[in-house]
């Protein structure tokens, strides 16, 4: 007796098939690379200061901050957007006295060409990752995977920074990497 599927099911699972299908043929670059930092000419770049997280940082004019209608407890955090693929989130954060390489984000079997190094923002250790998300990108009649960049930033005992950011090209991974440096700490 043959097996029956649900219909659902059996929509699902040629989704996810042709998605993966047209994703591998789509989008081939790889990820800009966590260090050294990008060369980006930033003469166009605005400043912004954000006093609440103590930061200054340098932007392309394309972003914007995203102010949130809910919000649960009273997170220090700001989030900025240049469309709705590129995007990138500053969060004060206090951890439990673990070092800063616990405090960055797990590497995942997922992650494609993940890269990582410590440097120094602004006089402060810091810990960048880069590599191309698991989740997929639909852009251009394409879908493929999106770019992250990751780092977190130990300002002072007991206090870090977080920076979680994705876009949908290199070039855009490479703005955020460019970005992050661009920090500067006010308190």
């Amino acid at each position: 007796m043959p097996r029956v599927f649900p219909q659902p099911l059996l929509v699902c699972i040629a989704a996810l098939w042709s998605c993966e299908a047209i994703g591998l043929a789509a989008e081939v670059s790889d990820p800009a690379p966590a260090c050294p930092a990008p060369k980006l000419d930033q003469t166009d770049w605005r400043p912004v200061e954000l006093v609440r997280i103590g930061v200054r940082l340098k932007m392309p004019k394309k972003y914007a901050e995203k102010h949130w209608d809910i919000s649960v407890g009273e997170p220090i955090v700001a989030t900025f957007r240049a469309g709705h693929l590129e995007q990138f989130t500053l969060e004060l954060d206090s951890p439990a006295g673990l070092p800063l390489t616990d405090q960055k984000v797990g590497r995942q079997s997922s992650y494609e060409r993940y890269t990582e190094c410590a440097d120094t923002i602004s006089g402060h250790e810091a810990i960048i990752q880069s590599f191309r998300e698991p989740h997929v990108i639909f852009m251009d009649n394409r879908w493929y995977r999106g770019f992250a960049v990751h780092a977190v930033c130990d300002l002072r005992p007991g206090r870090i920074l977080r920076f979680d950011g994705s876009a949908a090209t290199r070039q855009g991974q490479e703005e955020l990497l460019a970005i992050v440096r661009t920090l500067e700490f006010t308190l």
